[in-house]
Formats: C-alpha cells, sequence, structure tokens
C-alpha cells in the first residue's frame, strides 16, 4: 500500500512536467510568429506565386523544358512586362503632374476670386482669409523638413518594396522546385489510410492559391480594358498608361480603384470641369459593377471566399499587419476555408483500425516494418508530383505502392491482433496461420523489389512510356495483386482458425459433468 501514495506523486509530477512543456512550447512558437511574422508573409506569398504559376510551367515542361529554366523563363517575361509597363506609365505621370503643378497658381488663383464673388457670407470670408498664392512657399518652407523626410520615407518603401518582390519570386522559384519532396515528406507521415483525404486538401489549397492569382490578374486585366475604352470614349489623352495604372491599382484591395481615378482626373482637370465630372461619374459606376459582378463572380469561382468574407480579412489582416496583410488576407482566407471545411465541418470520417486475431513472430514484425519504413523512404524520394488518376507510369507506381504498404500494415495488424489471442488457437492452426504471414511477407518483398528494378530501369519515365516499361507496370501490378491475394489467405487462415477454437471450447463447455455427491452429515445431527 506504501506504493499508492509515490505512484501518484510520480504521475503528478509527470503531468506537470508534459503541461510546463506544452506552455513553453506555446510561448516559444508565439514569439517566434511575432517576430518573424513579416518573414512568414513572405513565404507565404512565395507559395502563391508559386502555385500560380504551376500551370504554366508544367505546360512548358511537357514541351521539353527543364522545370527550372521554365519557372526562369515566366520570371523573364514578367519582368520584362513590367519594364515595359514602367516605361509607358512614367513619362506620362512625370508629364501630367509637372503640368498639374504648373496650372496650381492659376487655379488657385480663380478658386480665391470664385470665393470672393460668392453671395455667402461665410465663403466670401474663407477668401478673405485665403492668403495670394505668393506668399504660400513662405507658410510651407517651415514644413520643408517634413516633406523631405516624406520623400525620403517613400524612397526607403520603395527599396523595401522591390527587396520584398524579389524575396517572393525567389521563394516561389524554390518551393516549385522542392515541393514534391516536400509533398512526399508530409504525406509520409500519414497512414496509408489517410493519405489520399490528406493529399486532396493539399492540392485543394494549392489550387485555390493559384486560381487567387490567376483570378485577380483576370480582374486586372477587365478593368484595365474597360478603363481605357471608357477613357476613350470620354476623350481623355494618354489612354493607354491610362488603363495600365486601373489595371495595375486594381491588385489593391479595397482602395485600388479609388487609387484608380487619381492619375484619371489629374489628366481631365485641364479639360474643363464637366470632363472632370464625367470621369468621376464613370469611375463610380466601374467600381459598381466591380464590386457587384465581376470580383464575386471571379472570386467566388476560383477561390470560394465569399464577399463578406474577404472583406472582413482585408480589414483584421491589414490592420494587423499593414500593407502586406491586405495581400495575403484573401489567399489566407482561402486556406482557412478549406481547412475548416474538410477536417470540422465536412471531416471524413477516420477508418476504423483493422483487426482480426493472430499471434506474430519477432522476426516477422521486425521484416515487416523494415518494408514500411523502406517504402516511406522511397515515396520522400521521389521528385515527381503525386496522382492517384494513373495517368503516367510514376503515377502508377504511386498507386502501387499505396496499396503494397497498405497491406504491409494489415500484415502488422494481423501479427499484433493475434498475439492477444494466441491462447485458444491450436498448434495446427497456429502454425498454419505463421505459414500464411511468412508468405504474405515474402509477397510485400517480392512486390517491393520489383517496384525498384522498375524505377532503375525507367527512372525517366514520368512523361512517357514505352512497351517494355508499360510490361514493367503491368509485372509490378501483377506482384500487388499477388500480395493482396497472400493476406487475404492469411486473413481466411486465421478466420477458420479462431471459428475452430471457438467450436472446440463451446464444446467443452457443453460436455456433461459428473455429479456433485452430497454432503456428508454433520457430527452431533440427528437423522430424519
Amino acid at each position: 500500500m506504501s506504493d499508492g501514495p509515490s505512484e501518484t506523486r510520480k504521475l503528478d509530477l509527470g503531468n506537470a512536467a508534459a503541461l510546463t512543456v506544452i506552455v513553453v512550447g506555446i510561448v516559444v512558437a508565439t514569439l517566434l510568429l511575432y517576430y518573424l511574422i513579416d518573414v512568414l508573409i513572405l513565404l507565404f506569398l512565395g507559395v502563391v506565386v508559386a502555385a500560380a504559376l504551376e500551370p504554366w510551367h508544367t505546360r512548358l515542361s511537357r514541351l521539353g523544358l527543364p522545370k527550372g529554366l521554365a519557372v526562369l523563363l515566366i520570371y523573364l517575361l514578367f519582368a520584362t512586362a513590367l519594364v515595359l509597363m514602367g516605361l509607358l506609365v512614367v513619362p506620362v505621370l512625370i508629364k501630367e503632374i509637372s503640368t498639374f503643378a504648373a496650372a496650381v497658381p492659376e487655379h488657385y488663383a480663380t478658386a480665391r476670386a470664385a470665393l470672393h464673388a460668392s453671395p455667402s457670407s461665410l465663403l466670401r470670408l474663407l477668401g478673405e482669409r485665403l492668403p495670394l498664392f505668393a506668399a504660400l512657399p513662405q507658410g510651407l518652407s517651415g514644413s520643408s523638413a517634413a516633406l523631405f523626410a516624406g520623400a525620403l520615407g517613400f524612397t526607403t518603401g520603395m527599396v523595401t518594396f522591390v527587396v520584398s518582390l524579389v524575396t517572393v519570386l525567389v521563394v516561389g522559384f524554390y518551393w516549385t522546385m522542392e515541393v514534391p519532396r516536400l509533398e512526399r515528406l508530409l504525406l509520409s507521415f500519414f497512414p496509408v489510410a489517410r493519405r489520399a483525404h490528406v493529399l486532396s486538401i493539399w492540392q485543394e489549397i494549392e489550387f485555390k492559391l493559384g486560381a487567387f492569382i490567376r483570378g485577380q490578374g483576370l480582374a486586372m486585366l477587365a478593368i484595365g480594358v474597360a478603363s481605357g475604352l471608357g477613357y476613350l470614349v470620354l476623350g481623355l489623352p494618354h489612354v493607354l498608361a491610362l488603363a495600365v495604372l486601373a489595371g495595375l491599382f486594381e491588385a489593391v484591395p479595397l482602395i485600388g480603384p479609388i487609387l484608380a481615378a487619381v492619375p484619371a482626373l489629374l489628366v481631365a482637370l485641364p479639360l474643363g470641369l464637366p470632363t472632370v465630372l464625367m470621369v468621376i461619374g464613370f469611375s463610380a459606376l466601374l467600381q459598381f459593377l466591380e464590386n457587384n459582378w465581376l470580383i464575386p463572380r471571379v472570386m467566388s469561382h476560383a477561390v470560394g471566399v465569399s464577399a463578406l468574407v474577404a472583406l472582413v480579412a482585408v480589414l483584421a489582416f491589414g490592420t494587423l499587419y499593414g500593407v502586406l496583410g491586405i495581400f495575403i488576407a484573401i489567399p489566407l482566407a482561402a486556406v482557412l476555408q478549406v481547412l475548416l471545411d474538410r477536417m470540422v465541418i465536412n471531416a471524413e470520417p477516420v477508418p476504423e483500425a483493422y483487426s482480426v486475431t493472430a499471434d506474430p513472430l519477432a522476426g516477422l514484425r521486425a521484416r515487416v516494418q523494415v518494408l514500411r519504413q523502406q517504402m516511406r523512404l522511397r515515396l520522400r524520394e521521389r521528385d515527381t508530383r503525386m496522382g492517384d488518376d494513373g495517368q503516367t507510369p510514376d503515377q502508377v507506381v504511386d498507386a502501387t505502392d499505396q496499396h503494397i504498404e497498405q497491406a504491409a500494415e494489415r500484415v502488422e495488424q494481423l501479427i499484433t491482433a493475434v498475439q492477444e489471442t494466441a491462447g485458444p488457437l491450436d498448434t495446427a492452426g497456429r502454425a498454419t496461420v505463421v505459414e500464411g504471414l511468412e508468405d504474405a511477407t515474402q509477397q510485400i518483398e517480392h512486390a517491393v523489389e520489383r517496384v525498384d528494378t522498375l524505377e532503375t530501369e525507367a527512372p525517366d519515365s514520368m512523361e512517357s512510356s514505352t512497351p517494355a516499361e508499360e510490361a514493367a507496370v503491368v509485372a509490378v501490378q501483377q506482384a500487388t495483386r499477388d500480395v493482396g491475394a497472400a493476406v487475404e489467405r492469411v486473413e481466411t487462415a486465421l478466420t477458420e482458425a479462431q471459428h475452430d477454437a471457438d467450436a472446440g471450447a463451446e464444446g467443452q463447455a457443453l460436455r456433461p459433468t459428473a455429479p456433485t455427491p452430497p454432503p456428508a452429515a454433520q457430527p452431533g445431527c440427528a437423522k430424519t
């Protein structure tokens, strides 16, 4: 009885230590998340860019280009487009800003004269209080330091933006090159029965991240074309540059359409008040159509995030993390929505553990565990994307590996489960079961060797299949069927052995027993 309190104290200390480790881990993770949030955001944006470029570099790879060269070619086209847009837009912006700055004194004097001639006493008083334009630089001279600081901050911000953009593109490149290995590494930690579900979640998240960028690009193109046509009808100069600016500003959530209207208003000012009002009306109409028709259809179909969720996400992440938070809000909301839907709301039931009655040998268990570890390593080492549709030889090999590893799991579960009820089995039944387990393990080893031979003889079979490779694939699939048949024979033998043992136990229970003799008379008791 003295061990009770001591054992309780040990358990309490163990629980306290485990709880302390968990709390410390949560605190450390929170601190890392807080101090490295900018780095994590850039990494996430790089993953988004890689997901968006995947269909394009996949098509280029099918034409014979290496994956890395295909991604670099896409980056080169992207950089060329940026340079061309800069050459097209920047001179127009400089010219229009210079023209606007030169016309500011005249517009200021006109506005001041209009206030002086106004019938409203309040407006006349405001006009009298306004100084002459020649006196404004004296009042502004004190703020020159602030203007210089603002210009310096803008320059620093532009440099930071360029560095961040390059970082995102570099992360996207390396993620594209390493994602097959990362995908296989992640899946290797899950049981075979759960890998298809985890892979579908991974692929859905990747699709939505890529679809967001492609949908955003489609929206930018649509707004740019619509703005160009509208400005052309209104008679504005520099239509092409204004259309490019409108398309670029569309990438900024919430305030993008407002920013796109500013250059158009600067260009419309010299054309008179009617043109300015028409530009304002056109911008408001375009924003209404965008918010109520274009964006809900493009983003809802591409990402699956409702307009309300997107608005809340932009406000929340923009408040927390600034400009970068605004850009990651919608794709991160899409990721969270997929995880909640597939893991909480519409979660698939976890398959029950396979269990029958059997008794293992330690040697068989060790061999099966070595085979499973070997297949996990092979799953991680392949450098192609996983798939379960069997369109390429590599995908056939992947599916074959899944079947083989699942059979190995079943054999190990058979070995474990029979150990729990080995007593009731007779000697013949136990020998039959062990022989079946030995045969199934040999079949698994044989199938693993066939897959290794296939990969050694045809290492570049991802995009093509020759008759010899097809014959090898057929041989591997036959080996997989042999594994399944061997495992089924073991299950049948176990079922029969267990049935015979249960029948023998039932017969033993029904066998008649000898009658119990009457108890002897107690001394001192009278006979009746």
